[in-house]
């Protein structure tokens, strides 16, 4: 395989990015993309607990790429030791003045005088972390270093026997904190257009993770952000922005959005586990705003409040043992396409499941639901069944189908959707209840195979609107029916 960077022909410039996720969430079978922001500043803690004292930097390193602490131990407590979160870090720790690393195998350091004195280093270019003793019986200082804005993940522990004292001085910098909204890119075939502000996303203190899900059946693709908080505030609860059509309405609190503000949040991941037809939610909750306090258990919501029905299906291989990976769907309910795509990750990047999950609405059954496997295989599904369980599709021959008119009855503009399966010639006609044809859809053109939409404005072949009744349009050629619409004028 073959990748080319088109990042900025695509999007331009892009800020640095947490977490990002593809989605249909306009219905135009078209993938977008939603992103959200990485944390601009730095995450410092200090957290002193009886005979521990924790330090951590995390992340960016801020405006001088120096985080400093100075602590002290009670009198000259031989057991002092420093310990170090991972021993893989071990090469980037130097000790007193010479430098020295601890040994690969060592999980912690005696603090003892002969770590008096500075070692040599240029602060905010070298990277590691320093300890040393300032003087005999003298305070400890421990320096985190590295070039200004770049990466950065360093934790350690002091203990000691009697408690620690507070810390003699402390100069660490403030986290810089940027408020971010998800950022949503709309997909017209290739073109990218960002959609943030007319979709009415509103920033967030710390936006971790976002994924794509229709949590409440309703056939459009909403997001779940999840929220880390800092380590100066409370917390920060995570969100359910609801898709309206025009506009996210956030939704917050427990019913909406469950797991506790004050966690640090990665991300959520969503399937059905229980099969009964609501998406539900694993939450993958680390440590809180002080990264030293027990980190909470993950933790799984079950969905109990869903309001629409649902239709989920399992993807093989298609009859030539092409993968389901890429694989597009689309179930229509109503009249109204909606899309899916069985993509290649989940959080994290992990391979996802190969299911597909399809909000019904109110509706009871679906219309029809069509399958193309990546290699061009189609299978074609009817309606009116409603699974309780999750089907399991795999190659069949393809098949034509024709969806409903909708609305019904209407005022406006009414569509049909088709489905060609091979290329033929198609004619659509409206004829009204004594058979007279009043318009014409399609000439008899010849149809590309794939979806596709016809629509009626409700006027004649003459332009006028015609009266209120019922009529019906007609399918002839190689892709033959009949469809009844209700008219108002």
């Amino acid at each position: 395989a073959t990748f080319t960077d088109v990042t900025a022909a695509a999007f331009g410039s892009l800020p640095v990015i947490s977490w990002a996720d593809w989605g249909d969430y306009d219905n135009d079978e078209d993938m977008d993309l939603v992103i959200v922001e990485g944390h601009e500043g730095i995450w410092d803690a200090w957290y002193a607990d009886s005979t521990e004292y924790w330090l951590f930097s995390h992340f960016r390193f801020g405006e001088d790429g120096v985080d400093s602490y100075t602590f002290e131990t009670p009198g000259e407590d031989p057991t002092a030791r420093f310990r170090f979160n991972a021993k893989i870090f071990n090469t980037m720790v130097f000790l007193g003045p010479n430098a020295v690393n601890p040994s690969p195998a060592a999980s912690f350091v005696v603090l003892t005088d002969s770590l008096v004195g500075a070692p040599t280093f240029t602060p905010g270019v070298d990277v590691g972390l320093y300890c040393w003793r300032e003087s005999a019986g003298g305070p400890w200082r421990v320096e985190v270093s590295g070039p200004a804005g770049t990466f950065g993940n360093f934790s350690a522990i002091i203990e000691t026997v009697n408690p620690v004292q507070a810390p003699a001085d402390s100069s660490l910098e403030e986290v810089v904190v940027a408020p971010a909204s998800p950022r949503v890119y709309r997909n017209d075939g290739g073109v990218f257009t960002e959609q943030t502000g007319a979709l009415g996303f509103t920033p967030s203190v710390n936006p971790r993770g976002i994924v794509w899900v229709d949590f409440d059946n309703d056939g459009d693709l909403d997001l779940h952000q999840t929220n880390a908080g800092t380590t100066d505030d409370v917390g920060e609860a995570s969100l359910m922005w609801r898709n309206d059509g025009a506009v996210f309405t956030p939704l917050s609190g427990a019913a909406w959005a469950p797991g506790s503000p004050d966690h640090f949040t990665d991300g959520s991941v969503w399937a059905d586990y229980d099969r009964d037809g609501d998406l539900d939610m694993y939450l993958a909750e680390g440590a809180g705003p002080l990264f030293f306090s027990a980190a909470p258990p993950s933790n799984l919501f079950r969905n109990d409040g869903a309001n629409g029905n649902s239709l989920e299906i399992t993807l093989n291989a298609s009859g030539s043992g092409a993968t389901p990976i890429g694989a597009k769907a689309t179930c229509w309910v109503q009249g109204l396409p909606v899309h899916r795509r069985v993509r290649a990750d989940s959080w994290e990047g992990f391979q996802g499941p190969l299911s597909l999950h399809f909000g019904l609405g109110a509706a009871a059954s679906f219309d029809s639901l069509i399958v193309v496997w990546p290699d061009g295989e189609r299978r074609f599904i009817p309606g009116g069944q409603n699974p309780t369980d999750t089907w399991v599709v795999g190659p069949a021959s393809a098949e034509g189908f024709v969806g409903r008119v909708a609305p019904q009855p209407a005022f406006g503009r009414q569509t049909i959707a088709l489905d060609v399966p091979a290329p033929g010639r198609v004619r659509v006609t409206v004829h009204d209840v004594t058979g007279r044809r009043v318009a014409v859809l399609a000439d008899g053109r010849t149809a590309r195979p794939g979806p596709w939409t016809l629509s009626w404005d409700g006027r004649d072949e003459s332009g006028r609107r015609v009266p209120t009744g019922v009529y019906f349009l007609r399918g002839t050629g190689d892709v033959e029916f009949s469809r009844k619409a209700v008219r108002l004028r």
